[in-house]
């Protein structure tokens, strides 16, 4: 292989890492810093370079921690881990309550589902339009839904979220499979900018008082 051949390679090469867009860490892995808690009361914490949710007893919403920048088009990565039982979900392109029309925090959102149902890696929007991928949580959306991703979901241990945003289509992805792949056509409705969110879900069930779900890594790709 010459030595001419060798140089164009590396030019190449050179250019193709140009023009990919950077990616931006999320969280520092020490701080909140860049974050902000938004409509429940759940206790949020930095432990061992990860952001710790914790169901806490007496709230009567789901709590979630937003990032101050809003994103529109992007490539998102994060990895999770979830206690058995409980429910969460990484919001993205998501928007606070407005006091009128949206009482509640609402928008997409990436389901973290450790329970039988096996609906991790569904799409969601909170406080609105309710599921997307798969169409229902129960009956046979659900068990389809389950019967062929449930088995991604590696319970007590990290899993990898991969969310991709562009325009109107969207897609989940856990531990590198394809979970959701969506396009929203609702012009007048979708968000098309917004924050990303770690939610923890409100319950009154004491059984899961102190359970928790950490999240580590997370980092965005922006592509607008």
């Amino acid at each position: 292989m010459n030595t001419r051949f060798l140089l164009l390679l590396s030019l190449f090469a050179t250019a193709v890492t140009a023009a990919e867009p950077k990616w931006t860490s999320l969280f520092d892995g020490k701080s909140l810093r860049g974050w902000k808690p938004l409509q429940g009361q759940a206790k949020y914490e930095v432990r061992d370079g990860a952001i710790v949710g914790i169901i806490t007893e007496g709230v009567p919403v789901n709590s979630f921690l937003a990032t101050e920048e809003l994103f529109g088009d992007f490539n998102f990565e994060c990895e999770f881990k979830a206690d058995a039982g409980i429910n969460s979900g990484v919001q993205f392109r998501s928007a606070p309550p407005d006091g009128e029309k949206q009482k509640r925090v609402y928008g997409y959102q990436f389901e973290i589902d450790p329970t039988p149902r096996g609906l991790t890696g569904g799409l969601y929007e909170e406080g609105r339009r309710g599921w997307f991928v798969p169409s229902a949580n129960n009956g046979e959306p659900q068990k389809a839904f389950a019967a062929q991703h449930a088995g991604e979901f590696k319970l007590g241990q990290w899993n990898k979220v991969r969310i991709e945003a562009r325009g109107a289509h969207l897609k989940t992805l856990l531990n590198g499979k394809l979970m959701a792949d969506y396009t929203d056509k609702d012009e007048a409705v979708r968000i098309k900018r917004g924050f990303f969110g770690l939610q923890v879900h409100a319950t009154k069930n004491a059984e899961l008082f102190g359970k928790e779900v950490a999240f580590r890594n997370l980092r965005v790709q922006k592509l607008d």
